[in-house]
């Protein structure tokens, strides 16, 4: 089994279930600024963005495995400086809407969380390619 992948996939669905109950605590009012266009399509897109970015790196490590240390690492790279980015991005635009500070606090949980869930993705894939395990 490969356990890479089942971290990534628990650290996703234990974010969102963060960010779940958060928004369940809110006021009726509380509850449009977070889901402002603005902070929702932010959102999306890093999701996306970062699924497109963990099926590109199992595509060029299965056809580049020769490279995969300089894969990894840029890989690594561009994932965390992504996170970053769009983390104070919605940040901000949380802190302009209003929203609640226990809000943004359990957000920012819930960006840890599944941050640490691609960064463990990558580093346990890269360790079970290396000793071979499946």
């Amino acid at each position: 089994m490969d356990y890479s992948f089942l971290i990534l996939v628990i650290s996703i669905f234990a974010s969102r279930f963060i960010q779940l109950n958060a928004f369940r605590l809110l006021a009726e009012e509380d509850k449009a600024k977070v889901f402002s266009k603005n902070i929702m399509q932010l959102s999306q897109a890093s999701l996306i963005f970062t699924v497109v970015l963990i099926l590109a790196f199992y595509l060029l490590i299965g056809n580049h495995a020769d490279n995969a240390t300089t894969i990894t690492s840029s890989f690594f790279i561009v994932l965390i400086v992504q996170r970053i980015i769009v983390y104070l991005l919605v940040r901000k635009r949380m802190i302009a809407a209003a929203v609640p500070i226990p809000y943004q606090a359990k957000y920012f949980l819930s960006w840890l969380i599944t941050t640490i869930g691609v960064a463990l993705f990558i580093v346990l894939f890269m360790w079970q390619l290396n000793n071979g395990i499946k």
